[in-house]
């Protein structure tokens, strides 16, 4: 089995976290790989220059680093373990008290693969893929007008500071955060959230993942941004449109077997914003 290790160098600066697991595959013998920005810090091990060569990606990190490499390991088919060395790590499986038990999982194969649906998103010829969520946001202060349909059919027109197009993985970010419902991560559907919509009557809507989701942007005074993940993709013209639907692959992450999605749902936002005394 060939193990790759990539680290955000923002959260595990002092390399202390990435030092430990290295020392742990050293120590069991297993082969691995460190990304080619760790090879300077790591002259000893041998780097990997693609995704195809892994059978298995450990990210030193937090979510958002799962986020970063979420396409290349799903391209591959490459299933990523996460070390969690961020704040919240709600796709992180494990933590920094239990890290020692990343070679008992990768040697006994104790592990359970966990599907995860990503979306695919078109626009002005290019196609982006998301994990989390594709966003439609305004660009100055001043509110966008969005028409959205779903197979063809108008769900509604809304004036609004941007509009989200969330997978169940992402139910728990931005989407949640403006008012979205929460989704189990094996739930075969996309969510719909309007920001800060300027109506009454406007709600999140679920629909399913076999559905398409097309949105035009009708107005604009400056011209939107499509954000993909959180990272900036591209503006968006006025009077464009965009469309959205499942990505006919899945991105694999590696769980522990008795890892359980509600239990780390009540873990984790219940101490989400909380501050030490």
């Amino acid at each position: 089995m060939s193990i790759g290790i990539y680290t955000n160098l923002y959260k595990d600066n002092d390399l202390s976290v990435t030092k430990a697991v290295v020392k742990l595959l050293q120590s069991a013998k297993m082969k691995f790989y460190v990304a080619q920005n760790l090879g300077k810090f790591f002259p000893d091990c041998e780097t990997y220059d693609n995704f195809g060569r892994l059978d298995m990606l450990i990210t030193v990190g937090g979510d958002g680093t799962i986020l970063g490499v979420a396409r290349s390991c799903m391209e591959s088919g490459v299933p990523i373990l996460g070390v969690n060395k961020g704040t919240l790590g709600f796709m992180a499986e494990i933590e920094l008290s239990n890290l020692e038990q990343i070679i008992g999982i990768i040697r006994d194969g104790d592990y359970k693969i966990d599907k995860r649906m990503m979306l695919c998103c078109e626009y002005d010829g290019k196609v982006y893929y998301a994990l989390n969520d594709a966003i439609v946001y305004r660009y100055d202060t001043k509110m966008i007008a969005v028409d959205v349909e779903i197979e063809g059919q108008l769900l509604d027109k809304y004036s609004c500071d941007g509009f989200i197009v969330c997978t169940p993985t992402g139910s728990t970010a931005y989407s949640l955060s403006a008012g979205g419902p929460i989704m189990s991560p094996s739930a075969n559907a996309i969510c719909l959230t309007p920001v800060n919509s300027h109506s009454l009557h406007t709600r999140p809507v679920v629909i399913s993942a076999d559905e398409v989701v097309d949105i035009s942007v009708r107005k604009a005074y400056e011209s939107p941004v499509l954000i993909i993940d959180g990272v900036e993709m591209t503006k968006i013209k006025t009077g464009a449109d965009l469309r959205f639907y499942k990505s006919p692959s899945p991105l694999n992450f590696i769980r522990l077997k008795d890892s359980n999605f509600y239990s780390k749902l009540l873990s984790k936002l219940n101490i989400w914003g909380l501050t030490e005394n």
